[in-house]
């Protein structure tokens, strides 16, 4: 297991997604029971410097293309290949170099060699109904830069919830995910295996709320921390502990759990819709807590 630093906890502030209040990522009803049918059948700011069927491993921003259908690869000068790479999912109506430059993981990446991809839904909203999987997993097909045991999963707000549909997802692709804004649990899915999970959240989240309810789109989004339990149940965990990192954020740590997988929860007070990267850096505790696992 993976040496833990306290690199993370705490940086300065910089660019980040909007909270947009109406369009950033949220589900509604009818596309989440679509979700839950879809998995359990098994259904699986710069620009580009380059625009190629199959992106290169040279350093630099390129963007890839699969079946008609765009996504970026960032490829930092430390990477030494196959090397690990994090898979990105933008929020609703966002694009995905929102993911690339607002939320502090091409830093992650260019200090840890880390391969970001990041997808681009169709219209800025995911697909949950198995389409937005395939997508991804032909996305993973054509890379030639990454280690396929050492593959993530991260998101924001709908893209957070498209991380969590990757953890249900036949075959499972990704050694451990991470969200931020959005948790679902589908009870029924196809893969049973337990999955290391770290989450963000913000109790002032005005898009998707904290505790549940309806979110800025009048969908109907669980409470963070039941979902989070739940995970952890379905992980087989035995052991809880709580703490404050920092003022105003609470970690959640249920441990002990099944295939030497955790579940990891930040509960930040007063935090918004958006990536976290002041009291903490969500992009750098995604990376420690990544790095640790391999599929």
């Amino acid at each position: 297991m993976a040496q833990r630093s306290s690199r993370g906890l705490v940086r300065s502030a910089g660019m980040r997604p909007e909270p947009d209040l109406t369009q950033t990522g949220t589900v509604r009803r009818f596309a989440i029971l679509g979700l839950v049918a879809a998995v359990c059948l098994g259904l699986a700011a710069a620009a580009p410097v380059a625009r190629t069927a199959t992106p290169r491993c040279t350093p630099g921003l390129h963007t890839g293309l699969v079946d008609g259908r765009s996504y970026l690869v960032y490829v930092p000068t430390a990477a030494q290949f196959p090397a690990p790479a994090i898979v990105t999912f933008h929020g609703r109506l966002q694009k995905a170099i929102s993911q690339v430059r607002g939320t502090g993981l091409q830093e992650v990446a260019d200090q840890e060699g880390v391969v970001l991809v990041a997808p681009q839904a169709r219209g800025g909203k995911w697909d949950f109904r198995g389409s937005d999987t395939r997508f991804t997993g032909r996305i993973l097909e054509n890379l030639t830069c990454d280690d396929p045991h050492r593959t993530y999963a991260s998101g924001m707000s709908m893209g957070s919830a498209m991380t969590f549909l990757q953890a249900c997802a036949t075959p499972r692709r990704f050694a451990a995910i991470g969200g931020v804004g959005f948790e679902i649990f589908l009870p029924k899915c196809a893969d049973p295996d337990p999955v290391p999970i770290i989450a963000f959240h913000g109790t002032a989240d005005q898009v998707v709320p904290f505790s549940g309810g309806l979110t800025a789109s009048t969908a109907t989004a669980p409470p963070a921390e039941a979902t989070m339990s739940r995970w952890a149940r379905h992980n087989r965990c035995h052991q809880y502990v709580r703490s404050v990192p920092q003022t105003g954020v609470t970690l959640k740590v249920w441990d002990r759990c099944a295939a030497g997988t955790q579940v990891r929860f930040y509960r930040i007070r007063g935090g918004k819709h958006v990536w976290p990267r002041d009291r903490v850096d969500a992009s750098g505790l995604m990376w420690e807590f990544f790095s640790q696992y391999r599929r």
